[in-house]
């Protein structure tokens, strides 16, 4: 892309005007409540099905399953303009969280040394997961304007695909999808 695109792109992405109302759809089933119940149940159910599973960890198919539906969520925020000065984009901060989750699942193994490994990568996910939440409170006008709705919902459907091949296995994922799709989630049927 030149960089004329790119000044042209920059451009055309909606920010919040200075000194007028921030209005935004935060209604049920709108593209920003679906990424908001991303970051406040989705992000928080996976964290609690990765301590559950902490002691022995995933296959690697879930593993990348999940990866998958991260990286859906990370792509549907790559128009969102940074928060300001020293905010940078909030897609890099879900790719460090999808980062953060394959390092969780590199860790072989049931024994004590694995599980204590698998632990403090989980506390690290539990971080990211807070600096996301934290910048999308920010960034509520600018994320109502400009995610993707299509890859907003690729990431839902990879979410029902994944909890239809283990239901039992993420238990508090599938049951936060499932509650997602019961209030109306976006595109989902």
């Amino acid at each position: 892309m030149t960089d004329g695109k790119k000044k042209n792109k920059k451009k055309n992405l909606k920010r919040s005007p200075q000194g007028q109302p921030r209005t935004i759809d935060n209604t049920r089933g709108s593209t920003l409540w679906s990424f908001n119940y991303f970051r406040q149940s989705i992000l928080t159910n996976l964290l609690d099905d990765l301590y559950d599973l902490e002691s022995a960890g995933l296959d690697d198919t879930i593993c990348n399953k999940i990866q998958t539906f991260l990286e859906y969520f990370g792509n549907a925020a790559t128009d969102i303009p940074e928060g300001g000065f020293m905010t940078g984009p909030i897609y890099k901060d879900i790719e460090k969280f999808t980062n953060f989750y394959a390092s969780w699942n590199d860790i072989k193994g049931e024994n004590e040394e694995s599980r204590q490994k698998r632990r403090s990568a989980r506390l690290k996910l539990k971080g990211q997961r807070q600096v996301i939440t934290n910048k999308a409170r920010r960034l509520q006008y600018e994320l109502d304007n400009n995610l993707d709705q299509k890859l907003l919902e690729a990431g839902y459907r990879a979410i029902g695909d994944l909890t239809t091949l283990v239901p039992d296995l993420l238990n508090n994922l599938t049951q936060s999808f499932n509650e997602f799709v019961k209030r109306g989630g976006t595109g989902i049927k």
